[in-house]
């Protein structure tokens, strides 16, 4: 049985992460800037969490043949889309992310792909990066 406060844990938890977000956003946004105009791909393995630089991290999983997962805009709602690589990273070049991989690669790209068509959108408590954190983990 899960304890009472353990869903305001979780809050508190994801509030915490959206803030670092921001934060390492601007203290590395030179750096960021200058690796999205001018920097190098890396080689990209199913269920690795990239980001692109927008001003703002923007992530997803790599699902393989050259398909993202991610949070994207359609008609003014964030929902969870397949794109290509190249309409994720808009021109910009991609970084590969470390976040924590708790589960097997496959099970990466499978909870990802369970998850297409989610429209639960919110910028404190389940956004892009939540999104990638919760099926690696």
């Amino acid at each position: 049985m899960d304890h009472p406060l353990l869903p305001l844990v979780k809050s508190i938890q994801k509030t915490a992460r959206t803030v670092f977000n921001a934060v390492e956003s601007i203290q590395t946004a030179p750096r960021k800037a200058t690796h999205a105009f001018l920097g190098n791909d890396p080689v990209l393995e199913r269920g690795d969490h990239i980001a692109v630089y927008y001003g703002y991290l923007h992530h997803g999983i790599y699902v393989g043949n050259g398909l993202v997962i991610h949070y994207t805009k359609i008609n003014g709602h964030g929902i969870v889309s397949l794109d290509t690589l190249d309409t994720f990273k808009q021109g910009k070049a991609i970084e590969k992310r470390s976040s924590s991989l708790r589960c097997s690669r496959d099970e990466v790209v499978k909870r990802a792909h369970k998850r297409l068509g989610e429209s639960n959108y919110n910028l404190i408590y389940n956004n892009c990066e939540h999104f990638v954190v919760s099926c690696r983990g």
